[in-house]
């Protein structure tokens, strides 16, 4: 009895294993639910956005931050290495990307009805050695191109800073989809 459950363990640990490979099937079953979100505390704005619900693999995919001050005067925000920190995980597989802050205490200047944008770059994305092969794969494709790996993505952005006065922490969040450009698929 007792090998039979090691085995049964076994079969299922192997069997909820993720895969790297992801067919448009697998996308199509997601729904986009927003590709722009705003957020407005007092006199900022914080508005998270994506170019469009849908790309194709090898499309540059177009996501930013952006942070608008709507006060009198210019003032001096204080950050971590971004003004804009964005949290991205895939979906389908379950995977999160995840992004070294280097640097604090980093100032940016806001003018009035300005807006700061930051677009998402992919530098400092940092992952373990104790991290699933499947992982490890899906993290150094991600890195390497220019566009994202097929799938669904969900974006959760965060604008944390200090203002001279208040300490601000503004969040928003988008999604969108990445088909494959495999016409098997």
């Amino acid at each position: 009895m007792r090998n039979f459950i090691v085995v049964l363990t076994f079969v299922i640990l192997v069997g909820c294993g993720t895969s790297n490979t992801v067919t448009n099937e697998d996308v199509a079953s997601y729904e986009v639910k927003q590709t722009f979100d705003e957020q407005v505390e007092d006199e900022f704005i914080f508005r998270l956005v994506t170019g469009k619900e849908e790309y194709q693999e090898g499309e540059e995919v177009e996501l930013y931050g952006e942070i608008i001050y709507t006060g009198a005067e210019e003032i001096i925000i204080a950050h971590a290495a971004s003004a804009v920190i964005f949290n991205i995980e895939e979906q389908i597989r379950g995977f999160e990307v995840t992004h070294a802050v280097p640097e604090i205490g980093l100032q940016t200047t806001l003018v009035p009805d300005t807006s700061y944008r930051e677009d998402y770059s992919k530098q400092g994305i940092s992952y373990t050695e104790q991290e699933s092969e499947d992982y490890t794969k899906f993290i150094e494709d991600f890195s390497s191109r220019n566009d994202f790996p097929p799938g669904y993505y969900t974006v959760e952005a965060t604008t944390d800073f200090f203002d001279g006065t208040d300490h601000r922490k503004l969040k928003a969040a988008v999604d969108f989809k990445v088909w494959t450009g495999s016409e098997e698929d």
